[in-house]
């Protein structure tokens, strides 16, 4: 960890979060009145970010922080994003409860049935509502990403960033990322190649635990494409920049552990 990393301070984010919403992504009266009772129950956490600002179109890539990550960093994060998401959540019911009650429940956060039986009954409801407020973007394992990446391109024209998970979450959600899927490659290459623009990637750690937020520095397609770099190569080099923010996440929480040890001994 360097001497940038150590001085890190919490970034005050309700200047950038008074920015008027984008036309585009305004949300239903309804939603925001939710959202703002649920964030009453909620600790905001504390934002690290390594920018004085981000501003038009880029791209960002969190971990998913199991369950949580989505719906805080929709109410926490302090630039707005449109999310990238599993296709059979903007599907009909009981597509949405399949994939809930057996893929997102018992594959990738392991919990029994009875549990995933019950949450995936009561949010296959709801879900429509938060994720059409949300904007998510549909993404699919088949010809139809096409439709995907069109989608995300209109965004970025219009400035607003995607937000992308690109951990493969096959066997759950872990704290470090073990392996990323290209998905978020194929779209800074499509901007790329559409747009002719050398999109931004900015690596994001939300630690649920800790109560965190860390926006890292960007990385930039082009130029990761111009030294020889492969797709999956790009991928792994995102996934690493993910995990370094996980670990200065773990450093400062062990600083202060320190600190408030030495503070109680006096």
């Amino acid at each position: 960890m360097n001497n940038m990393e150590k001085s890190l301070q919490p970034t005050d984010t309700k200047k950038r979060r008074r920015r008027k919403r984008p036309r585009r992504i305004r949300q239903n009266w309804f939603f925001r009145f939710l959202r703002n009772f649920v964030k009453l129950f909620k600790k905001r956490p504390l934002i690290y970010d390594h920018n004085e600002d981000i501003v038009g179109p880029a791209i960002f890539v969190s971990n998913h922080s199991g369950a949580a990550g989505p719906m805080d960093l929709s109410m926490f994060f302090p630039y707005y994003f449109v999310p990238w998401g599993a296709h059979e959540m903007r599907g009909n019911y009981r597509t949405r409860w399949k994939y809930l009650y057996y893929v997102f429940y018992q594959q990738k956060l392991h919990y029994g049935k009875f549990k995933s039986f019950f949450l995936a009954t009561i949010l296959a409801v709801i879900n429509p509502f938060l994720y059409a407020n949300m904007r998510l973007i549909p993404t699919y394992q088949d010809i139809r990403f096409k439709k995907s990446l069109r989608e995300s391109l209109t965004y970025l024209d219009d400035g607003i960033p995607i937000l992308v998970f690109p951990e493969d979450s096959s066997e759950g959600y872990f704290d470090t990322i073990i392996k990323f899927n290209e998905g978020v490659v194929v779209l800074a290459d499509y901007v790329d190649k559409h747009r002719n623009l050398n999109i931004p990637i900015y690596p994001v750690y939300y630690s649920k635990r800790a109560r965190e937020i860390e926006i890292g520095k960007p990385a930039y397609y082009r130029d990761l494409k111009a030294k020889g770099h492969t797709r999956s190569e790009i991928a792994d080099i995102l996934r690493k920049h993910i995990n370094t923010l996980y670990e200065n996440i773990k450093a400062r929480k062990a600083r202060n552990a320190k600190a408030r040890e030495r503070v109680r001994k006096g």
